[in-house]
């Protein structure tokens, strides 16, 4: 039996996975690709330091960006520029830089090797039934076991756990070429209820399109080809993938078990963002599943620690979401929204403040 067994070897699990195994502990990680981090299914585009602080500003001590090595930063930028449905421009500041996702999953699960956390890729979970995690290859025992496996999450349903309730399906692809070190956000009818994409790398981009709706899921691709073909882009290393975008779920801990990451809900509202969220609670988790089993801690705290430390921000990103979705359907509505926001309050949404101070 191991002491802790991690379903998914993304930036939650493999962080919550190395925490864990700094202290000694057995920790043995399962996920049900052959290779880990591919495909890509995200923009790559992670904030700095210095804007995960202003978004979650009690996550300090628990950053977790030192641990991208700096040859993996593609492309540092210090602006996003938005574009209304009629092409009206607004470049807000925000500093961040964009990676290879694949290679930064592999270093962050190499990091929880290190630690000495074991890892099985093509291993896929079915189920729980108590202690036991229930998989094509067999069966695993463990004390403490972690759903890191994204918004559908099995590990989730199997102790039930609610999992997000609204996924935003979305495709991304790779694209040659040299782009400005500005990120773009594209809003309108070309997405509906979401938005496209342009994120700059080094001789490349990664370009994508969301949807808030899983009901309009059948049409991104269409979308996403009409958004590709209007830029002249010639795309390769097409994925697609689900976002959750209904805020953190209600409860994230039951009996021996507990979800993070995607699982979890710990995602940005109003754009989509995970990854920094995944690093902050993976870290919390790793920390508090530790102190269960060396010291008998409730893993209950597992829930009051992640909840102080991000999930005002959430709250407040999914509010801002919820009123933004009123004017998504029509491109009228949001360009005069657009424009009532101003760079101002867009650069707040975007950091998970309200809008318009109070």
């Amino acid at each position: 039996m191991a002491d802790v067994i991690v379903v998914g070897a993304g930036p939650a699990g493999s962080t919550t996975a190395r925490h864990i195994a700094s202290h000694g502990l057995e920790v043995l990680v399962l996920d049900k690709r052959e290779e880990i981090g591919r495909p890509v299914q995200c923009g790559e585009l992670l904030a700095s330091r210095e804007e995960v602080l202003q978004i979650f500003p009690r996550s300090r001590g628990l950053d977790e960006l030192d641990t991208v090595p700096l040859e993996n930063v593609q492309r540092r930028f210090e602006r996003l520029r938005i574009l209304t449905p009629k092409g009206r421009e607004y470049l807000i500041p925000f500093t961040g830089f964009t990676v290879n996702r694949d290679d930064l999953d592999k270093h962050w699960v190499s990091l929880a090797e290190k630690a000495g956390a074991e890892i099985r890729t093509g291993v896929v979970v079915e189920g729980l039934s108590g202690s036991e995690v229930i998989t094509d290859q067999g069966r695993y025992n463990a004390k403490v076991i972690v759903g890191a496996d994204g918004p559908t999450s099995i590990v989730a349903t199997s102790a039930n756990l609610k999992t997000p309730s609204s996924l935003s399906p979305a495709l991304t692809c790779q694209v040659e070429g040299n782009f400005e070190p500005v990120a773009e956000m594209h809003f309108g009818s070309l997405a509906p209820g979401g938005y496209a994409w342009i994120i700059p790398k080094k001789k490349s981009a990664n370009v994508g399109l969301g949807v808030w709706d899983r009901a309009r899921s059948n049409g991104v691709r269409a979308l996403f080809n009409d958004f590709i073909t209007r830029r002249g882009f010639a795309p390769h290393s097409i994925a697609g993938g689900l976002v959750p975008m209904s805020g953190p779920v209600a409860k994230t801990v039951s009996k021996n078990v507990l979800i993070v990451g995607d699982a979890a809900g710990h995602v940005i509202p109003t754009n989509g963002g995970g990854v920094n969220v995944a690093l902050i609670c993976g870290r919390i988790a790793g920390e508090c599943i530790a102190a269960n089993l060396l010291r008998n801690e409730p893993l209950q705290r597992y829930e009051e620690r992640w909840r102080a430390v991000v999930g005002h921000p959430l709250t407040i990103g999914l509010k801002t979401k919820r009123l933004a979705d009123k004017f998504f359907g029509s491109d009228r509505r949001l360009e005069l929204a657009m424009r009532i926001m101003g760079k101002k309050g867009m650069g707040r949404a975007i950091r998970c403040k309200r809008i318009f101070r109070g």
